[in-house]
């Protein structure tokens, strides 16, 4: 009797754990097959990235000391970004941070950004702003932030700014004020 006992015990045991391992495992493989499905993201130090036009050369390059990307539908964070465009004038923009949206082409820039605008035989224009957009597309930078503007020994501080790269222009958007220096 108490063997028939014991053997029913062991039964009931066995048929408990074979009724909840089922049910345990589907759990588990589907989590477990979620995490494969999931990409992974990405992190590259001294990174650059370029475009280049019809003819080969280089449009724009963007560098930075860490590009980081989560997940493939998030942002790329940027470290020390700094952006060149070469055309007319060369302009070269840095900044403490950045952002580059994963379907778009443009770069947010923020931190004490610093956009340098040099042409052959002339001062470098220095324009100093909080942030900083720009569309890579169309070449164009864009903020609404204060910016102070130097070139030689001239100043001006204004409230936004528009420049279009390509076009070689630029435009301060309001409060416009200046020095400039004798000559």
């Amino acid at each position: 009797m108490q063997r028939a006992w014991l053997l029913l015990v062991f039964a009931a045991a066995l048929a408990l754990w074979l009724w909840r391992y089922p049910r345990d495992e589907p759990a588990d493989s589907a989590a477990n097959g979620a995490n494969r499905l999931a990409e992974p993201g990405y992190v590259a130090l001294d990174a650059e990235l370029f475009e280049t036009d019809d003819t080969g050369q280089p449009q724009y390059r963007l560098r930075a000391r860490r590009m980081e990307q989560p997940e493939p539908r998030s942002d790329v964070e940027l470290t020390a970004p700094e952006f060149h465009y070469r055309g007319d004038t060369d302009w070269t923009l840095t900044a403490e941070h950045g952002t580059l949206p994963p379907q778009a082409q443009r770069v947010l820039l923020s931190g004490n950004v610093l956009t340098t605008a040099q042409r052959p035989g002339e001062p470098a224009l220095q324009m100093r702003t909080a942030t900083l957009d720009i569309d890579m597309q169309t070449q164009r930078l864009d903020t609404r932030d204060a910016v102070s503007m130097d070139w030689g020994r001239n100043r001006l501080w204004a409230d936004g700014m528009h420049a279009d790269m390509k076009a070689d222009s630029l435009r301060l958007e309001s409060h416009v004020l200046g020095e400039y220096a004798r000559r």
